[in-house]
């Protein structure tokens, strides 16, 4: 009798040159839109402390799973963990988004460390928990914000479009805030470190707000340099350990980050064109880069024949290219249920 042959995993397919499978999974597919998670985060209370209890973190991690036939499980935390270790007062304020202490002068820099490492032990905690929960055949990825993206926050104090307060600190003061990316860098490493030797076999690093330093210069100085440093670190204690990486809204320096950075895999957002950036990549690396998107979460929200069309569109033009199907951004939590069963039922149909 023939064997069965079995299904590339989401890491096979980012470290081989395989075509055949299109693993899946969705920015945010733990949250909101699920009615078991709206549940869950009744018991818990808050966002917080959803976050920093490990059971019921690894319960919301897993729900999606269980629902859906995804290819992997990306740990519930967020990449603001880092600054509510450092003790800058995080909360999450409703319908507005995080709010935390700002940076405001030299000596926050310079004083700055870690405080609070029981903000951390929860995610670590976590991931051994759906480490033995998860099937043989699925992924477990951990993450964390870039340099960049948390010195935004730390500085801005919130959310912005334009993060115009960082940006007039990093040009006033470019020393300083290098110190400070410096600083993040060490801190985000150790705390990758800590979740791969919890179980996490793919790590993600969040670039979420690349698009505030688009100067070229500043782009690789700020954005570039510091992710190389983190993943060197990396690289040096576990080798084959799988990187994505995702400058989210990273224009054509989409093309410099994956020139520079020794990731697996680039994550793209819906703003790029995927043709041009395939070409360009082609023509500038010699290695095979996987590439994970790019659907547009709103057309996810709104499901149905254009929906459908997108998804094979994606599909179609990341034919000539290891893929991981997801999405420019995470998922909005208006998305109705059966908008996301469709889509893992359009990509499936489309496996070889």
């Amino acid at each position: 009798m023939d064997k069965v042959k079995k299904k590339p995993s989401l890491i096979e397919v980012l470290n081989n040159n395989n075509n055949n499978n299109i693993p899946v999974w969705l920015m945010r597919q733990a949250g909101r839109y699920l009615p078991e998670y709206r549940e869950v985060r009744k018991k818990a209370g808050s966002f917080l402390n959803l976050c920093m209890n490990a059971k019921l973190a690894a319960e919301v991690t897993m729900q999606p799973l269980r629902r859906f036939d995804l290819d992997a499980a990306i740990i519930f935390s967020d990449i603001l963990t880092i600054p509510m270790a450092c003790n800058r007062n995080l909360k999450f304020v409703e319908n507005e988004g995080p709010r935390l202490k700002p940076i405001e002068n030299e000596r926050e820099i310079l004083e700055l460390k870690i405080t609070n490492f029981e903000y951390l032990e929860p995610v670590y905690e976590s991931l051994g928990i759906v480490k033995k929960q998860l099937k043989i055949d699925k992924a477990l990825i951990g993450f964390a914000g870039a340099p960049f993206t948390i010195a935004a926050y730390m500085i801005e104090g919130k959310g912005s479009v334009n993060f115009s307060k960082c940006v007039s600190f990093f040009y006033a003061n470019e020393k300083l805030f290098l110190l400070l990316l410096d600083k993040l860098e060490n801190f985000i490493t150790n705390h990758l470190i800590k979740q791969i030797e919890a179980g996490a076999e793919v790590i993600q690093i969040f670039e979420s707000h690349a698009k505030v330093a688009l100067d070229e210069n500043k782009f690789k100085l700020f954005c570039i340099d510091p992710v190389n440093k983190i993943i060197n670190k990396i690289r040096k204690i576990y080798p084959d350990i799988a990187i994505i990486g995702f400058p989210r809204n990273a224009e054509h320096s989409y093309l410099e980050y994956g020139k520079s950075l020794n990731v697996d895999c680039i994550s793209i957002d819906q703003n790029i064109n995927i043709e041009w950036l395939i070409k360009n990549l082609k023509m500038t690396n010699n290695r095979n880069l996987c590439l994970q998107g790019n659907l547009a979460p709103e057309i996810l929200l709104e499901g149905g024949e254009k929906m459908i069309a997108s998804i094979n569109n994606i599909i179609d033009v990341f034919s000539s290219i290891n893929h991981i199907f997801n999405l420019g951004h995470g998922v909005i939590k208006e998305t109705p249920v059966e908008n996301i069963e469709l889509l893992i039922k359009t990509i499936r149909s489309r496996e070889k």
